[in-house]
């Protein structure tokens, strides 16, 4: 059998390649012709002229929020000017009920009788007196308000022989206390040796007042009652006074300061001395016993040591006969 020589099978011939050619040649034409008209109808279909109309839409819409937003701004105006008539007008009103309210009572009050006046009753008995204010402390007329006392008893020996005079008054000064007083009991002398004092209670403080302590202060100053001698150091003594505690100083004593144990001062300038270191801070008192109607100045003295501390004076009889020469 004889074999047959390959050949080629081809689909498209040249014939159909250039007819294809012709077909795409002839889109192509058609594409550029039509493509004038095709970006006209794009371009009238652009948003440009939406945004155009959206803006002049934004610019007409804020135009017209202005004039709505003025219109608003005047109808406030005149709501607020309508409030403030409103509240002046309502014054007026309440200024108005006022003045006729006024006016009804006074018509009211002119309408009604006049009542009698009521008598005031008339008491039965007589309205107690008011009472005076109690006085703290009051010795023989002599007063204070202080609670805390000093008695300053003088030991000079010209007190001697006048021991009943001097424990009398003494005494009479405790028993005067209340149980809101405190009391200290200073003997002062002035001896060879120096100036000399003899307290009670020890150590100088203050002795509430109370049937014992009571007890105890008399018993205390009469025995310094048998412990008469020497001179009166009275400026030492009223120097430890004033220093310690004590609001009210009763001195009890003849008035015969020596001059010679106080600082060479005549009795005049030792009282002005000692109200001097005083101050005004503590009141003195004065209690003149023994023979001091046989002595020149010593009433003056004492009264005058008084006046000018806030004090008051009294002299006290003595029958006895005192020893000073």
């Amino acid at each position: 059998m004889k074999n047959r020589p390959d050949r080629n099978i081809e689909i498209f011939s040249l014939s159909a390649i250039d007819l294809f050619a012709a077909a795409m040649g002839a889109f192509a034409l058609l594409a550029i012709i039509l493509l004038p008209y095709y970006q006209n109808e794009v371009r009238e279909n652009t948003p440009d002229n939406a945004l155009a109309d959206l803006a002049r839409a934004a610019q007409d819409s804020a135009v017209e929020s202005e004039i709505k937003k003025k219109a608003l701004e005047k109808k406030r105006a005149a709501a607020a000017r309508n409030v403030s008539d409103i509240k002046s007008e309502e014054t007026k009103l309440l200024a108005q009920l006022k003045a006729a309210e006024a006016a009804l009572k006074e018509k009211i009050a002119a309408a009604q009788p006049v009542a009698a006046p009521v008598p005031e009753p008339v008491a039965d008995k007589p309205a107690p007196a008011k009472k005076k204010s109690i006085v703290s402390f009051r010795f023989l007329g002599m007063k204070t308000t202080k609670d805390d006392i000093v008695i300053a008893m003088d030991l000079n020996r010209c007190l001697g022989g006048h021991e009943p005079s001097v424990q009398k008054a003494v005494s009479r000064i405790i028993e005067s206390l209340q149980d809101n007083h405190a009391l200290k009991i200073v003997g002062f002398q002035q001896t060879d040796s120096g100036p000399r004092t003899r307290v009670w209670p020890a150590g100088g403080s203050l002795r509430r007042i109370n049937a014992g302590a009571r007890s105890e202060a008399e018993g205390f100053a009469q025995n310094l009652t048998r412990q008469f001698g020497g001179s009166a150091s009275m400026l030492d003594a009223f120097e430890k006074m004033l220093a310690g505690p004590g609001e009210a100083i009763f001195l009890v004593s003849d008035g015969l300061p020596n001059p010679r144990v106080n600082n060479g001062l005549n009795p005049q300038a030792l009282a002005r001395r000692i109200t001097q270191m005083n101050g005004g801070r503590k009141e003195i008192h004065a209690v003149v016993v023994g023979n001091y109607f046989d002595y020149e100045g010593t009433v003056q003295f004492m009264e005058t040591l008084a006046a000018g501390n806030n004090g008051q004076f009294m002299a006290l009889a003595s029958p006895d006969e005192g020893v000073c020469d």
